[in-house]
Protein backbone atom coordinates (compact mmCIF):
# COMPACT_ATOMS: atom_id res chain seq x y z
CA UNK A 1 0.00 0.00 0.00
CA UNK A 2 2.51 3.10 1.05
CA UNK A 3 4.56 1.87 -2.25
CA UNK A 4 1.77 2.40 -4.73
CA UNK A 5 1.02 5.84 -2.33
CA UNK A 6 4.88 6.65 -3.10
CA UNK A 7 4.07 6.40 -6.79
CA UNK A 8 0.70 7.93 -6.74
CA UNK A 9 2.75 11.05 -5.30
CA UNK A 10 5.69 10.78 -7.71
CA UNK A 11 3.23 10.67 -10.73
CA UNK A 12 1.11 14.01 -9.44
CA UNK A 13 4.08 15.60 -8.99
CA UNK A 14 5.32 15.11 -12.39
CA UNK A 15 1.29 16.24 -13.56
CA UNK A 16 2.29 19.18 -11.44
CA UNK A 17 5.84 20.11 -13.35
CA UNK A 18 4.05 19.60 -16.89
CA UNK A 19 1.00 21.89 -16.11
CA UNK A 20 3.12 24.43 -14.54
CA UNK A 21 5.86 24.14 -17.48
CA UNK A 22 2.46 24.11 -20.13
CA UNK A 23 1.50 27.41 -18.00
CA UNK A 24 4.61 29.06 -17.99
CA UNK A 25 5.48 28.50 -21.75
CA UNK A 26 1.96 30.38 -22.61
CA UNK A 27 2.87 33.20 -21.05
CA UNK A 28 5.54 33.55 -23.62
CA UNK A 29 3.62 34.38 -26.62
CA UNK A 30 3.52 38.02 -27.02
CA UNK A 31 6.84 38.16 -26.14
CA UNK A 32 9.24 39.58 -28.30
CA UNK A 33 6.87 42.18 -30.02
CA UNK A 34 7.61 46.00 -29.99
CA UNK A 35 4.17 47.59 -31.01
CA UNK A 36 0.82 46.28 -30.87
CA UNK A 37 -1.72 47.23 -33.51
CA UNK A 38 -5.57 47.07 -32.55
CA UNK A 39 -6.57 46.56 -36.39
CA UNK A 40 -10.27 46.26 -38.17
CA UNK A 41 -13.58 44.90 -35.65
CA UNK A 42 -15.44 42.82 -37.87
CA UNK A 43 -19.21 41.62 -36.88
CA UNK A 44 -20.02 38.54 -38.12
CA UNK A 45 -22.63 38.46 -40.66
CA UNK A 46 -24.90 36.14 -39.62
CA UNK A 47 -25.33 37.57 -36.03
CA UNK A 48 -27.70 40.17 -36.13
CA UNK A 49 -25.76 42.51 -34.64
CA UNK A 50 -25.48 46.20 -35.60
CA UNK A 51 -22.66 47.58 -37.33
CA UNK A 52 -22.23 50.40 -34.78
CA UNK A 53 -20.60 48.17 -31.80
CA UNK A 54 -17.69 47.31 -34.39
CA UNK A 55 -16.09 50.81 -33.81
CA UNK A 56 -16.78 50.46 -29.97
CA UNK A 57 -15.13 47.65 -29.64
CA UNK A 58 -12.14 48.81 -32.10
CA UNK A 59 -11.87 51.82 -29.58
CA UNK A 60 -12.45 49.90 -25.91
CA UNK A 61 -9.31 47.73 -27.13
CA UNK A 62 -7.35 50.68 -27.79
CA UNK A 63 -8.43 52.22 -24.37
CA UNK A 64 -7.79 49.68 -21.83
CA UNK A 65 -4.57 48.53 -23.91
CA UNK A 66 -2.90 52.20 -23.88
CA UNK A 67 -4.57 52.17 -20.15
CA UNK A 68 -2.74 48.93 -18.90
CA UNK A 69 0.16 49.49 -20.90
CA UNK A 70 0.67 53.06 -19.32
CA UNK A 71 1.52 51.12 -16.03
CA UNK A 72 2.94 48.04 -17.04
CA UNK A 73 4.88 49.00 -19.99
CA UNK A 74 4.18 45.95 -22.11
CA UNK A 75 4.70 47.84 -25.59
CA UNK A 76 6.83 50.50 -26.51
CA UNK A 77 3.69 51.45 -28.87
CA UNK A 78 0.14 50.75 -29.05
CA UNK A 79 -1.73 52.63 -32.12
CA UNK A 80 -4.27 51.60 -34.79
CA UNK A 81 -2.05 52.11 -38.17
CA UNK A 82 0.62 49.44 -39.10
CA UNK A 83 3.87 50.65 -39.21
CA UNK A 84 5.91 50.22 -42.36
CA UNK A 85 8.34 47.75 -40.85
CA UNK A 86 6.35 44.83 -39.59
CA UNK A 87 9.06 43.15 -37.36
CA UNK A 88 8.23 42.98 -34.16
CA UNK A 89 4.43 43.81 -34.75
CA UNK A 90 1.30 42.34 -33.91
CA UNK A 91 -1.53 42.66 -34.96
CA UNK A 92 -5.56 42.27 -33.10
CA UNK A 93 -8.08 41.54 -35.04
CA UNK A 94 -11.22 41.25 -34.00
CA UNK A 95 -15.00 39.84 -34.58
CA UNK A 96 -17.99 40.68 -33.28
CA UNK A 97 -20.20 36.96 -32.91
CA UNK A 98 -23.29 37.82 -31.21
CA UNK A 99 -24.60 40.09 -28.69
CA UNK A 100 -27.90 40.19 -26.26
CA UNK A 101 -29.07 43.71 -25.72
CA UNK A 102 -30.04 45.42 -22.72
CA UNK A 103 -33.22 43.46 -21.15
CA UNK A 104 -36.28 45.15 -19.54
CA UNK A 105 -34.77 44.91 -15.84
CA UNK A 106 -33.00 48.17 -16.42
CA UNK A 107 -36.11 50.04 -16.85
CA UNK A 108 -37.78 48.44 -14.05
CA UNK A 109 -35.27 50.31 -11.34
CA UNK A 110 -34.20 50.15 -7.86
CA UNK A 111 -37.75 51.41 -6.28
CA UNK A 112 -40.06 49.20 -7.82
CA UNK A 113 -37.99 45.88 -6.98
CA UNK A 114 -38.17 44.71 -3.71
CA UNK A 115 -34.97 44.52 -1.59
CA UNK A 116 -33.73 47.17 -4.15
CA UNK A 117 -31.52 45.26 -6.56
CA UNK A 118 -31.23 45.37 -10.43
CA UNK A 119 -32.27 42.98 -12.59
CA UNK A 120 -30.96 43.97 -15.96
CA UNK A 121 -28.33 42.15 -17.91
CA UNK A 122 -26.47 42.21 -21.11
CA UNK A 123 -23.66 40.61 -23.39
CA UNK A 124 -21.47 40.49 -26.39
CA UNK A 125 -19.61 37.77 -27.35
CA UNK A 126 -16.60 38.23 -29.82
CA UNK A 127 -13.14 36.55 -30.61
CA UNK A 128 -9.84 38.16 -30.94
CA UNK A 129 -6.74 36.71 -33.29
CA UNK A 130 -3.49 38.28 -32.25
CA UNK A 131 -1.47 38.45 -35.39
CA UNK A 132 2.37 38.37 -36.46
CA UNK A 133 2.92 41.46 -38.22
CA UNK A 134 5.77 39.60 -39.96
CA UNK A 135 4.77 36.17 -41.56
CA UNK A 136 1.11 36.33 -40.72
CA UNK A 137 0.53 33.43 -38.55
CA UNK A 138 -1.59 33.38 -35.87
CA UNK A 139 -0.21 33.98 -32.24
CA UNK A 140 -3.14 34.04 -29.90
CA UNK A 141 -6.57 33.50 -30.48
CA UNK A 142 -8.76 34.50 -27.66
CA UNK A 143 -12.80 33.43 -27.17
CA UNK A 144 -14.39 36.18 -24.96
CA UNK A 145 -17.97 36.16 -23.52
CA UNK A 146 -18.38 39.83 -21.32
CA UNK A 147 -21.81 40.22 -19.69
CA UNK A 148 -22.97 43.18 -17.79
CA UNK A 149 -25.79 43.38 -15.17
CA UNK A 150 -26.90 45.28 -12.67
CA UNK A 151 -27.15 49.25 -12.94
CA UNK A 152 -24.23 48.62 -15.78
CA UNK A 153 -26.69 46.36 -17.87
CA UNK A 154 -25.87 47.76 -21.51
CA UNK A 155 -23.97 46.47 -24.43
CA UNK A 156 -21.46 49.45 -24.81
CA UNK A 157 -20.36 48.11 -20.71
CA UNK A 158 -19.88 44.60 -21.55
CA UNK A 159 -17.51 45.48 -24.33
CA UNK A 160 -15.55 47.84 -22.06
CA UNK A 161 -15.43 44.45 -19.67
CA UNK A 162 -14.50 42.58 -22.32
CA UNK A 163 -11.59 44.78 -23.82
CA UNK A 164 -10.39 45.11 -20.43
CA UNK A 165 -10.45 41.26 -19.99
CA UNK A 166 -7.94 41.03 -23.14
CA UNK A 167 -5.59 43.77 -22.23
CA UNK A 168 -5.56 41.17 -18.69
CA UNK A 169 -5.04 38.38 -21.63
CA UNK A 170 -2.29 40.38 -22.93
CA UNK A 171 -0.76 41.21 -19.93
CA UNK A 172 -0.67 37.19 -19.05
CA UNK A 173 0.94 36.25 -22.45
CA UNK A 174 3.77 39.31 -21.75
Amino acid sequence: MVKRFGWFVVFMAVITVLCFHGEALAKKLLKGYDTLVVGEVTVKSDAGIPERYAPDLKDALLRQLQRYNAKYKWFKKITTTVPSSKEGVVVIKAQILSYVPATAGRRIRKSFVPGGEWMGSASVQFNCAFIDGGNGTVVLNQDVNAKSSGSDDTVEYAIERGAEYIAKVVGKNR
